[in-house]
């Protein structure tokens, strides 16, 4: 049965003229998804902080936390075509809500086991694999959403919004989340995780969906792997995006497992300071996002890699530091780096193909973000074996190199035509 919300259409797109800062906020369909999203993101930022401190706090192993990223990543890898395929197929708010239910499951889940003192560390490692899947499609589905409402500059400043606030969220959340574990232990915090997820379901509820074209594109899994596989081949721009995407999570990302390491074993915090630490990578995505979102930058190609070499710079400084302070102001830069980065990864790739490919186009960058788990691995093993310092900073020159030579190598990068 189609509803209500569904066979509502939004206001048109804004001009470029028109766009401010919160410009895309006056349009009532992304008002409601954006606090959708604040319940949604804050959810997910939490749940990371409170596990991979939990698998610290019982394990004491480097790797097994970083095994904690991996498995959340995982599902990127398993599910990027498919996931764009289903959201050019099937009701982009239907399958946002079915997201929120597993979350709510899996939320509500690990509560009654932390409340019961029966979980264990492979409780952790697959709570957060159902979500990452949750997230793997709610991920593609969301951003293709938006390119449903927005064009032009106000797609740009949209964008800007939602990953903004996804990375605001990175503050809020493992503050959050590492406070509730001071006052009510481990169970208080997934109390907290689990009344987020139920907000997000009941708020994603409210979202209209507007009309948009639908994909002719076969739902068998080959043949969606075969067509994102000859969208990559044939569109060099999306192409290119997708590649960077890859560098960044399998050399970037997994900077983000080793933050509790360091932050106990090396500058010798607490598990709220750790939340402190953890955030500032959300205060300075607040920072880069209220700019992106000003000012609209149409050099997206420059926008995108040097958010990514920003990433990589800071993360060599936080390997370095062995003072808070430092590592705090080396986390807030990566912060800007990363909003950077994300704001400009969907826009390329969906300005790079027509509307009926939009879906598939995510669903390649969803593939290239599933890159991250073997990072996460081979981050966890080096920390093991040299320390944490020094397994992050081998990560993160090699990521610098490789950013700097796809630069090189592709045109988009530097806001050029591509070849044909």
């Amino acid at each position: 049965m189609v509803t209500v919300a569904e066979q509502a259409t939004p206001p048109l797109p804004l001009r470029a003229e028109q766009v401010r800062t919160f410009g895309a906020l006056g349009n009532n369909t992304f008002r409601q998804l954006w606090a959708s999203s604040w319940a949604y993101y804050t959810y997910r930022a939490m749940e990371l902080a409170v596990l991979s401190w939990l698998v610290l706090e019982t394990t004491n192993s480097p790797t097994l936390v970083a095994l904690v990223g991996a498995m959340r990543s995982i599902p990127m890898f398993l599910l990027g075509f498919s996931s764009g395929a289903m959201a050019d197929r099937l009701p982009r708010r239907q399958v946002m809500v079915s997201a929120q239910l597993v979350n709510v499951a899996v939320g509500a889940t690990m509560l009654l086991l932390l409340a019961a003192g029966q979980s264990q560390p492979w409780h952790a490692f697959i709570a957060i694999l159902i979500t990452g899947a949750s997230w793997a499609v709610d991920f593609a589905t969301r951003r293709a959403f938006l390119a449903d409402i927005f064009t032009g500059r106000a797609l740009t400043n949209a964008m800007a919004l939602d990953i903004g606030l996804l990375n605001a969220t990175n503050l809020t959340g493992p503050i959050i989340g590492t406070v509730l574990i001071r006052l009510g232990g481990f169970p208080g915090a997934y109390a907290g995780i689990t009344l987020l997820a139920l907000t997000g379901l009941a708020l994603v509820l409210t979202v209209a969906a507007p009309r948009r074209p639908r994909s002719t594109a076969a739902q068998n899994p080959l043949k969606q792997l075969r067509a994102g596989v000859g969208l990559l081949r044939a569109n060099r721009a999306a192409r290119a995006a997708v590649l960077v995407t890859i560098a960044l999570n399998l050399f970037g990302w997994p900077m983000s497992q080793m933050v509790p390491v360091i932050a106990r074993d090396v500058l010798g915090t607490s598990e709220v300071l750790y939340g402190v630490l953890a955030g500032s990578i959300g205060m300075g995505a607040i920072v880069g996002a209220v700019l992106l979102a000003t000012f609209s930058p149409t050099k997206h190609g420059a926008v995108y890699v040097s958010g990514t070499l920003l990433w990589f710079v800071a993360s060599l400084v936080f390997a370095a530091s062995p003072w808070y302070l430092l590592s705090l102001f080396a986390l807030l830069t990566a912060g800007i780096g990363i909003v950077m980065f994300g704001i400009m990864q969907p826009i390329i790739a969906l300005n790079a193909v027509a509307p009926e490919e939009r879906g598939r186009a995510i669903g390649a960058v969803v593939l290239g973000i599933g890159a991250s788990p073997p990072g996460m691995v081979l981050i966890g093993l080096l920390a093991d074996w040299l320390g944490p310092q020094i397994g992050l900073a081998i990560m993160s020159g090699t990521g610098l190199l490789v950013t700097l030579l796809l630069r090189r190598a592709f045109a988009s990068l530097r806001d050029q035509p591509e070849r044909r």
